[in-house]
């Protein structure tokens, strides 16, 4: 069985401190992103995000429309077919100024735990925690999914390594209208979709052993949000590219999904 993303119930608390992102450096050599110094060296940022806790409905006062320039898209093929989450996470890490390809992100610093399910002694089945792990090898089509969990411990080891104060914040159960607004402040948000933002397919799943039902279909998929207007959403989607899709769909999907994220902050 593969995919290219998961989706899970867990639901992540509030969306945690004040964020603020600037634009990308165009010398391809430079390891620094402009405002990155900023963040890591302890300060404060100006700008804050107040209401956007999960599930919050707070009316948010956003631009009509808006796309980060020079967001650097990265496509998992050939090396990763099933390794779309963890290339949209290198994509974003790139943006921030780390020059860290997908290739290192998935056989270093991705947890992985074995495509194996079983039927217990309840009668259930169970098998690994796929939103915790990549379930499978991502450098295999058979290859299956990995969720927020897995992305925020592969996110914080390596900028550990890198010496850098910024973290994954997973924002599960985070409204569209927040992401947006996220986005309007130059930080893209990894997202939990489908391949072409289709309708997602017939979900599967398992008990993990501390009981928690998880489930992932065959068109799950793993992109980053960098964009929004009234009608569309700009994606860097780790098949196609810098592409635009239909605003409402992508609500519906990001929704089927069960609302999962991540930022850097």
């Amino acid at each position: 069985m593969s995919a290219c993303g998961i989706g899970s119930g867990e639901y992540a608390g509030n969306i945690l401190g004040e964020m603020e992102a600037g634009l990308a450096s165009e010398d391809s050599g430079d390891t620094t992103k402009a405002g990155q110094d900023e963040r890591d060296s302890g300060s404060t940022p100006e700008n804050t995000a107040e209401g956007r806790s999960a599930g919050t409905e707070t009316e948010i006062d956003i631009p009509k429309e808006y796309v980060i320039e020079d967001f650097p898209a990265i496509l998992q093929m050939p090396e990763l077919p099933t390794g779309c989450e963890i290339t949209a996470l290198t994509m974003t890490l790139n943006y921030y100024g780390y020059h860290v390809d997908k290739v290192t992100m998935a056989a270093e610093y991705l947890p992985v735990a074995e495509d194996i399910t079983y039927y217990g002694n309840d009668g259930l089945l169970h098998g690994n925690d796929l939103n915790e792990y990549f379930i499978g090898d991502p450098f295999s089509e058979d290859g299956v999914v990995c969720g927020t969990g897995a992305i925020v411990t592969a996110a914080d080891s390596y900028l550990e390594d890198a010496g850098s104060s910024l973290t994954a914040v997973d924002l599960t159960g985070t409204e569209p209208e927040a992401l947006y607004e996220l986005v309007s402040e130059d930080t893209p948000v990894v997202v939990w979709v489908t391949i072409e933002m289709a309708n997602r397919d017939e979900a599967q799943g398992w008990y993990t052993d501390d009981g928690e039902y998880v489930e992932w279909s065959n068109n799950d998929h793993g992109a980053v949000l960098i964009g929004y207007s009234p009608d569309t959403v700009t994606i860097a989607d780790p098949i196609s590219g810098i592409v635009e899709y239909d605003r409402a769909q992508f609500e519906r999907v990001y929704a089927a999904r069960g609302s999962h994220g991540v930022i850097l902050a």
